[in-house]
């Protein structure tokens, strides 16, 4: 079992597959910089027209919770005709206003260890 996916189907699957999805699904969860290219396709993947539609990226049984990546970013989203800000994870916010084009206002939210160091409050 790879170390940033777990499997979330109670039957056996196959190993994770080996493609350019889960290559990059991975390296967000890594040090090595992403490109814009890199960027703006795990926000599609993730929220785009047949994304996801949340912040975990599924495949062949195997699951991505990019919320816990390190490349990905929680951002705070209003759509135009909303009042309501929804919770998204993407690597920043250019790459989400590519993916969901009715996007009104963003909000960065910070990471505690982003603050003042591991565990701040």
């Amino acid at each position: 079992m790879p170390g940033n996916a777990y499997k979330f189907v109670a039957w056996d699957v196959p190993p994770t597959p080996d493609n350019a999805t889960t290559r990059l699904m991975d390296k967000a969860f890594g040090d090595e910089p992403l490109t814009r290219e890199e960027k703006d396709r795990i926000a599609e993947r993730l929220y785009g027209l047949f994304g996801a539609g949340g912040s975990t990226h599924k495949l062949g049984g195997w699951a991505w919770p990019m919320a816990r990546a390190k490349q990905v970013r929680r951002i705070l989203v209003r759509h135009k005709n909303d009042s309501v800000f929804r919770e998204c994870y993407a690597p920043d916010k250019s790459s989400l206003r590519k993916a969901l084009p009715t996007v009104a206002e963003m909000i960065y939210v910070r990471r505690r260890d982003e603050r003042t160091g591991a565990g701040a409050r």
